[in-house]
């Protein structure tokens, strides 16, 4: 869908009709409730609320969390009342946490030993 378009447009110092503010409300509410395009490349867009993509959101740089309750929550593929969480702590500094390129399961602090006791270094 196109950028936002309005069927009035108004100059300052000039009269406005209550049914052109009217007919320029529809307008937004028809563009927000179908599919928005939002920004161009290069500019700010801010969403107040809760934000719902429900297909594929590809990203081509970083994500940032900010706020008190940064965290990312996977449903799994039952969408009943267990989430997965993944958070960091309160850095004190920046930090780089890096996967292996490879495939396998990450060990928690709580399961390491049995981990370690089931692997070839024992």
């Amino acid at each position: 869908m196109a950028a936002l378009t309005v069927t009035n447009s108004f100059t300052a110092g000039t009269s406005i009709v209550a049914s052109q503010m009217n007919t320029n409300f529809s307008d937004v509410v028809s563009w927000a409730t179908g599919t928005p395009f939002l920004a161009a490349s290069g500019q700010l867009t801010t969403v107040k609320g809760t934000l719902s993509v429900t297909e594929l959101a590809t990203f081509s740089n970083d994500i940032y969390l900010s706020g008190s309750n940064q965290r990312l929550i996977y449903e799994g593929a039952s969408s009943d009342a267990y989430e997965t969480y993944l958070a960091a702590t309160d850095a004190t500094a920046d930090r780089a946490i890096t996967f292996p390129d490879a495939t396998g399961t990450v060990a928690l602090i709580d399961n390491a030993s049995a981990v370690i006791s089931n692997s070839v270094f024992n």
